[in-house]
């Protein structure tokens, strides 16, 4: 006869040290799994300005909220000041569990929680729609930092996006050139950004409009369609819609298109990615698999023998750099809760 491997309702801790067994309320134990199986929680370093959560589920009253000061340090009752900063959070209250412990013989466990992360923050400037300072629990991509702050005005340059270095490279200046690695499906490429940094996206010369879509009314019901098209622009979303059908909306391509060389750029999650296809394989075996667009997303077609880069011209680009932005930023905030 099969045994269950696990109570349903209770965690069982033995407390042979006073002889007796104590009982943990599954709340506080499912809280204690979740807190220790959190990889990126657990790699965190507390820094000044973190909002903390500390609980005590053998003694509530005890539970508290509080800010690491810019000394780094946090005050609790009964034990006083207690340095916070550059621990985890695992770290940490295995010493304030440890600490109680001698104080309270009744208190074993610990669980802290950051509520609030800001020490690890960035500044976004320039032609974005929310610029400034931005905090993370892990400071994302450059192409990420951009969306999260709005994404790229009406006459944002993302050929010269500037960093401005913080920190211990205080001063130091990068320009990368956002829209060549969108293109080319090398965001992966782009330069770490550090705590300090400031991203300023520039103006296009002489402010001449970056070909952003997003104010067409409905745009997040649209597939952007560039290059060697008969009608390149917004052809409307269809569930189900895979490459040749979205080529077919847009009037097909041109003779100079390049097939084998197609680009769709697509937002998976947080996070946009430009994925490669080969459509005269595509058209003459069914290989690859058959591609499913989503809303928002960008087919770029590029041109054979053209300059620029992925046979796009300079003006395309630009509008590639405006379109991807906003297609992303709009599908998130029109699509369905999924709970």
């Amino acid at each position: 006869m099969c045994r269950p491997l696990y109570k349903p309702f209770i965690y069982r801790k033995l407390d042979l040290k006073h002889g007796s067994i104590k009982l943990i309320p599954i709340a506080f134990a499912i809280l204690l799994a979740l807190s220790s199986s959190n990889g990126m929680a657990q790699d965190y370093k507390i820094g000044p300005g973190d909002q903390l959560q500390i609980s005590f589920w053998e003694d509530p009253t005890l539970n508290v909220e509080l800010k690491v000061g810019e000394d780094g340090m946090i005050s609790l009752d009964i034990m006083g000041q207690i340095e916070a900063a550059g621990k985890t959070t695992k770290e940490l209250q295995e010493e304030i569990a440890h600490g109680m412990s001698r104080l309270k013989r009744e208190i074993s466990q610990a669980i802290v929680r950051v509520t609030q992360y800001d020490y690890l923050y960035l500044f976004v400037s320039g032609q974005v729609r929310n610029g400034g300072r931005l905090t993370f629990e892990q400071i994302p991509d450059l192409w990420t930092v951009i969306n999260l702050a709005g994404g790229i005005g009406e006459s944002g340059d993302l050929s010269r996006v500037t960093i401005v270095r913080g920190g211990d490279q205080t001063g130091r200046v990068e320009v990368v050139n956002v829209a060549e690695a969108i293109a080319n499906g090398t965001l992966d490429k782009l330069p770490k950004l550090r705590r300090g940094d400031t991203v300023d996206i520039p103006r296009t010369p002489g402010g001449i409009p970056s070909g952003d879509l997003s104010s067409r009314s409905g745009a997040g019901n649209y597939i952007y369609i560039l290059g060697a098209v008969t009608t390149p622009g917004t052809v409307n979303f269809e569930p189900e819609m895979d490459l040749l059908q979205a080529l077919a909306a847009a009037g097909g391509y041109v003779e100079n298109a390049d097939l084998g060389k197609v680009r769709v750029i697509t937002n998976d999650g947080r996070f946009a990615q430009t994925l490669e296809f080969d459509l005269n394989k595509y058209m003459d075996g069914g290989t690859p698999a058959r591609y499913i667009l989503r809303r928002g997303d960008t087919f770029v077609v590029p041109h054979k023998g053209r300059g620029g880069f992925l046979g796009l011209d300079w003006g395309t680009i630009a509008t590639v750099a405006g379109v991807v932005t906003s297609g992303i930023l709009i599908y998130e905030s029109v699509k369905p809760n999924e709970n």
